[in-house]
């Protein structure tokens, strides 16, 4: 019945909630690449971050209460991630590439135009391939002129999700979590075929980079 799924899903999300929240605390958390991104963050400047899908618990509680909106998927993961999201004061956009995309994706050029909103997307989609930049993030910032962020974490202490297909990525206590902001850049407004493939490729280039500068975290 819809109404116990209601109750079920409050529950998961509390508990994700609790549990980030414990992880977090007992990890020395350092932010490296603000200072670069500072100017742009306090102004009125529309951004687009974009992170590998491995990285979304950590990402979650770095932007919590700040009025982002992550785009998520309107599969049954999402509808918990979305609930997660929620919680940490966030304003979900659901879709993806291969089910309510073209909706989301005139909702994320509104939200940017209108409300100056932070956008958070997952680089490689909700299903992947892993590490693979989608196409929308960066037609999104072409057509609105937003700044694309590139965004990434590492901990000394994680556990990979080895059967996911993006072998996910969970912070355990007692160690350190560091988040890294990448320089951000602009997409030009206009993009053929060839522009498309290489500003993709321009971005998990700068993803990955990002990852690698973790030297923790697991390949």
């Amino acid at each position: 019945m819809a109404w116990l799924k209601r109750i079920k899903l409050l529950l998961l999300s509390k508990l994700a909630w609790l549990l980030i929240e414990g992880i977090v605390a007992c990890n020395k958390v350092t932010i490296a690449g603000w200072q670069e991104l500072r100017d742009l963050e306090q102004g009125a400047t529309p951004l687009i971050y974009i992170f590998w899908h491995r990285h979304i618990l950590f990402v979650i509680h770095r932007f919590k209460n700040c009025g982002a909106r992550p785009l998520i998927s309107l599969s049954s993961d999402g509808d918990l991630v979305a609930a997660v999201a929620a919680e940490y004061g966030m304003d979900p956009i659901r879709g993806s590439s291969s089910r309510g995309g073209a909706r989301a994706f005139l909702e994320m050029a509104r939200s940017i135009r209108e409300e100056k909103a932070r956008v958070l997307i997952t680089a490689d989609g909700p299903k992947g391939p892993a590490r693979r930049v989608k196409e929308g993030a960066v037609q999104l910032a072409a057509k609105t002129g937003a700044w694309v962020v590139p965004i990434s974490w590492s901990a000394t202490r994680v556990r990979v999700l080895e059967k996911s297909w993006d072998r996910f990525l969970v912070p355990l206590p007692f160690g350190r979590i560091r988040f890294f902001y990448g320089t951000p850049l602009r997409i030009q407004p206009e993009l053929s075929a060839v522009e498309l493939e290489r500003e993709m490729d321009l971005l998990a280039a700068r993803l990955d980079a990002l990852q690698e500068r973790g030297g923790a975290d697991p390949a």
